[in-house]
């Protein structure tokens, strides 16, 4: 089971997401994705065109913010904080273990 930690009543981050696991986080009622990872970072690891492919076939909104770990800018909080205003709705946010997408709502100024 993956464990997800609210940071807002908008916002959660967890681990990485598969595309699988999409339709599953739609039926729970999320409305956006946002993948801080760069694509190529494991093996294994879903690329952010299939993550993207899969979003919007549930009718969820899609935003990557590729962020090396430790290299995060303040233009990558601005990105995030757009995401999360854009979106109605609820938000999940990952990472490979969720540090970075923490971060990034760090960066944004901890946004509701």
């Amino acid at each position: 089971m993956t464990e997800y930690k609210q940071l807002s009543p908008k916002l959660s981050v967890r681990p990485q997401v598969e595309p699988a696991e999409v339709g599953e986080l739609a039926a729970r009622g999320i409305k956006g994705i946002v993948n801080a990872r760069p694509d190529g970072e494991e093996p294994g690891q879903p690329t952010s065109a299939e993550l993207a492919a899969a979003a919007s076939r549930h009718g969820i909104a899609y935003t990557h913010i590729p962020v090396a770990p430790g290299q995060a800018t303040a233009d990558d909080g601005e990105r995030f904080a757009k995401a999360l205003r854009e979106c109605d709705g609820k938000v999940v946010g990952f990472c490979r273990t969720g540090a970075r997408a923490t971060g990034l709502w760090e960066l944004a100024g901890k946004p509701e």
